[in-house]
C-alpha cells in the first residue's frame, strides 16, 4: 500500500486518538464536514465495497476569509453610486485581501502529509489543495465508508457519510472532493448535434447551411456589426470546457471565413488542465466545445479565445467530474487573463452535494471580484434538472426561446432550462416585474434562440451540422460582453446584476424583447420569468446602457 497508514482510533464521547506510523496525533474533537454526501446518492443502488486500494485524487477546498467585508465589496464594487464601482481587485490583492492565509494552508498540508496522504499542489488564490492516497487511507483519516453504486446504469463510487475532521482543519476547510464521483460533469445540451449536409473545402463556395447564420442573428437581436473587427478588439474569453482533444482550428476557421468573418484576430490558444487528453472520448465533447469556439467568435469579431479543456487522460468522459470542472473555473479565474468566461457544461445540484455548491460560489466571487463576467448554459430539459453553475449567483444563466425571422416572433422555448435553486439564495439584486420572491435564487437571466426546431448552423469535422440549445446562448452572450467591454475600455463585471439594473430601469422596452408567450414548465409573462430571463436582448441598445457609468 503507497503510503501506509497503520493506525488505531480509539473513540470515547467525541474525543479521537490517531495513532500513525511512527507519530502521533494529540486527542482532539473531530466534526463532520457537513454537505459533503449528494442527495442523490440516495438513488443509487449499492453494489459494495470501494477497492481500498484504489487511488483517489481529492480536493480539499479552504474557505474564503473575511466574507462579510468581500459580500459589502461585491455590492459596491457594481454600484455606480459607490467610490469602489469598478475598481476590481487582482487575483494577488484578491487572495492577500479574502483568501485563505499561508498559514491556514501550511496547516492543512501538515495535516495531510503526516496523515499518509501525498499533496500534489496548491492553486495561486490558496483556495484548492489537490492530494493523492489510497481509498482506505482516506476511509481510516476521515472516519468515512467509500462504496461502489449503481446509478442510471452507471458504476460510481461514493461515501454516504460526511467526513469527520479535527476541529483546528475543519475550521478553514470548505469542502472535500473526490470522495464520490456520482456528480459527472456534462454538456448541458440535451440536443448534441449530429454532424450532417455538405463538406467544406478549401474554397468557401460550397453549399450554404439552411439554418440560422452569425448574420441572422445579429439581424434579430441589433447586433454591433461583426464583420468588424473593432468589436471585441482587445477582449479575451475563456471558454470552459473538457475532453475535446480533438479540437481542430480546421474547423472553426473555416466557419468564420464561410460567413465573411474575421479570423486573423481571435488567436485561438489551448490551455489543457488534467491528464493527458481524451482522443476516444464522445464527439460529443470536443463538438460543443467547437461550438462555443465558432459562436462566442463570430458575435465577438476582435476578441481572443481561451480554451480551458481538463482532460481526464482516461480514455473516457465517463468520470469528468463537477469537482474538476470547478477546477476549470479557479483555472480561469486565478489566470485572470479573460475578461468574459462562458460554459455549456453544468451538474445537477441534485448530484453534487452542497460543499462542493459553496467551493464554486467562493470562486465565482472571486471571478466578480475582479470584474469577470461569467455565462452559463441553463440547460435544454425544461424547468427540472437545477444546473450548477447556472444557479449560482454571480454566473449569468443563458436561457431559450422559439425565434422566426421575416415578419420577427421569438416565444419562450418549450425545453430551455430556468428554474429554482435547491441551494443558492435569492439574490438583493434579483428584483422587479415577474420575479418570485421565494428566497432562493431563481433562473434564467436572459435569453437568445435556442430551439432546435428553428436551429443553428455549426461546423465540425469538415462537416455542417445544424442544432439548437441553449449551449449556442451562454457563448455569445460571453460575445456580447467582449464587445461591451471593448467599447468602454473597461471590464463589466457581475453580468447578471448588470442585466437586472437594466432591466429594472427606464431602459427595459428599448434594452430587451420582452417574451411573454410560451413555457417550459413555467409560463412566460410580462417582465422576467424562468424560462427567459428578462427576455432577449436589443445588443446594441444593451450595450450603450450597460457601459454608460464607465
Amino acid at each position: 500500500m503507497k503510503n501506509p497508514l497503520l493506525r488505531s482510533v480509539l473513540s470515547l464521547a467525541g474525543l479521537t486518538l490517531v495513532v500513525g506510523a511512527g507519530y502521533a496525533q494529540s486527542v482532539s474533537t473531530t466534526v463532520a464536514l457537513a454537505g459533503t454526501v449528494a442527495p442523490a446518492l440516495m438513488q443509487a443502488q449499492l453494489v459494495g465495497h470501494h477497492a481500498p486500494s484504489s487511488v483517489l485524487n481529492v480536493t480539499i477546498a479552504l474557505k474564503l476569509r473575511d466574507t462579510a467585508q468581500l459580500d459589502a465589496f461585491l455590492m459596491n464594487v457594481q454600484d455606480p453610486t459607490n467610490p469602489e464601482y469598478h475598481q476590481f481587485l487582482t487575483p494577488a490583492q484578491f487572495t492577500a485581501l479574502y483568501g485563505p492565509t499561508q498559514a491556514q494552508v501550511t496547516a492543512v498540508v501538515q495535516y495531510l502529509e503526516q496523515n499518509g496522504v501525498q499533496v500534489t499542489d496548491v492553486t495561486p488564490n490558496n483556495l484548492l489543495i489537490h492530494a493523492t492516497a489510497e481509498s482506505g487511507v482516506f476511509e481510516q483519516l476521515w472516519n468515512v465508508t467509500i462504496n461502489d453504486y449503481t446509478y442510471h446504469g452507471r458504476s460510481v463510487y461514493g461515501t454516504p457519510n460526511d467526513p469527520q475532521l479535527p476541529v483546528n482543519i475543519a475550521a478553514n476547510v470548505q469542502a472535500i472532493l473526490g470522495l464520490s464521483n456520482l456528480a459527472r460533469a456534462r454538456p448541458v445540451s440535451a440536443q448534441m448535434p449530429d454532424a450532417q449536409g455538405g463538406t467544406v473545402n478549401a474554397s468557401p463556395s460550397v453549399i450554404k447551411p439552411v439554418d440560422y447564420t452569425p448574420q441572422d442573428i445579429a439581424q434579430a437581436y441589433n447586433w454591433p456589426s461583426i464583420t468588424n473587427a473593432a468589436n471585441g478588439s482587445g477582449e479575451t474569453i475563456a471558454i470552459a470546457t473538457a475532453e475535446s482533444t480533438n479540437l481542430a482550428s480546421s474547423d472553426y476557421d473555416s466557419f468564420w471565413r464561410y460567413y465573411g468573418l474575421p479570423t486573423q484576430y481571435h488567436n485561438v490558444s489551448v490551455v489543457t488542465l488534467g491528464g493527458s487528453g481524451c482522443p476516444s472520448c464522445a464527439i460529443a465533447d470536443t463538438s460543443e466545445t467547437t461550438i462555443d469556439v465558432e459562436w462566442s467568435g463570430a458575435m465577438a469579431p476582435g476578441a481572443a479565445l481561451i480554451v480551458y479543456d481538463y482532460d481526464t487522460g482516461d480514455g473516457t468522459n465517463d468520470d469528468f467530474t463537477a469537482a474538476e470542472l470547478t477546477d476549470v473555473f479557479n483555472a480561469i479565474v486565478t489566470a485572470n487573463t479573460a475578461q468574459v468566461m462562458t460554459t455549456s457544461w453544468g451538474s445537477k445540484e441534485s448530484e453534487v452535494g452542497n460543499s462542493l455548491l459553496a467551493t464554486g460560489d467562493s470562486i465565482f466571487k472571486e471571478a466578480a471580484a475582479q470584474g469577470i463576467s461569467v455565462f452559463a448554459a441553463d440547460g435544454d430539459q425544461g424547468a427540472g434538472p437545477v444546473y450548477y453553475p447556472s444557479t449560482d449567483n454571480y454566473v449569468a444563466a443563458a436561457g431559450g426561446t422559439t425565434l422566426y425571422l421575416n415578419p420577427y416572433s421569438e416565444s419562450a422555448w418549450a425545453d430551455s432550462g430556468g428554474t429554482v435553486s435547491t441551494y443558492y439564495p435569492e439574490p438583493y439584486w434579483q428584483t422587479g416585474t415577474g420575479v418570485p420572491y421565494n428566497c432562493l435564487r431563481n433562473t434564467s437571466d436572459i435569453a437568445m434562440n435556442a430551439d432546435k426546431n428553428t436551429p443553428y448552423s455549426w461546423f465540425f469535422q469538415g462537416v455542417w451540422g445544424t442544432a439548437g440549445g441553449t449551449s449556442f446562448v451562454a457563448p455569445q452572450l460571453a460575445g456580447l460582453i467582449a464587445v461591451l467591454d471593448s467599447q468602454t475600455g473597461s471590464r463589466l463585471g457581475q453580468a447578471n446584476l448588470a442585466i437586472d439594473a437594466d432591466a429594472n430601469s427606464n431602459n427595459y422596452a428599448t434594452d430587451f424583447h420582452d417574451i411573454t408567450t410560451g413555457n417550459n414548465g413555467y409560463p412566460a409573462g410580462p417582465g422576467w420569468d424562468h424560462p427567459t430571463g428578462w427576455g432577449s436582448p436589443n445588443a446594441t441598445n444593451l450595450i450603450a446602457h450597460l457601459g454608460k457609468h464607465r
